[in-house]
């Protein structure tokens, strides 16, 4: 059985790699920051010999071991953030598959999340959350987070706040409802 999945795995990757985001586009904007983490990494990071008596440690391999990306777009320049906002409005219209799954308004930030169902109400196969809105320091800020694979929403908030994500602290909010 473990060899028929690795098999898989490596008949489908090559088509995973190649598939590209309707956000990529950003990535080669100049007043956009990005951080692109492919599945690629995530094979590797699940190769790294931590400690399997550590269950913190196996609950995070668990989760990155179901992930097929993470990709993350920021911007402070006005004009990128309305080519930003507007796609999410394509992407969100063009896609009856996503539901919105929570909003919070906090501190002159809107932030959305929107998910792809999985396999049970635990689970997703992409969760995409959109922020806009104002920084502490009064600067305009806008994020396109979108997270693709088998994603666990009680586990997610932990690798967003990880990856130190605008806006991702409030999954911890998502997580603490769902484990209600």
């Amino acid at each position: 059985m473990k060899k028929l999945i690795i098999l898989i795995t490596l008949l489908v990757t090559p088509l995973l790699i190649n598939a590209q985001s309707v956000f990529d586009k950003f990535e080669d904007e100049n007043d956009v920051s990005s951080v692109v983490v492919t599945s690629e990494m995530f094979k590797l990071l699940s190769k790294m010999d931590l400690s399997s008596d550590d269950p913190e440690a196996q609950e995070y391999l668990d989760l990155i071991n179901n992930l097929k990306d993470i990709k993350i777009f920021t911007t402070k320049n006005v004009n990128v953030a309305k080519k930003m906002n507007d796609e999410v409005s394509n992407y969100l219209s063009g896609s009856s598959k996503l539901v919105e799954l929570m909003r919070v308004k906090d501190k002159g930030q809107n932030i959305k999340f929107y998910v792809k169902r999985g396999s049970d109400e635990n689970h997703v196969r992409e969760l995409l959350m959109h922020l806009t809105g104002i920084e502490d320091n009064g600067e305009p800020m806008t994020v396109i987070m979108s997270i693709t694979g088998n994603i666990d929403l009680k586990k997610i908030s932990k690798l967003t706040k990880d990856l130190n994500v605008p806006g991702g602290e409030n999954l911890k909010k998502l997580e603490d409802k769902k484990a209600n």
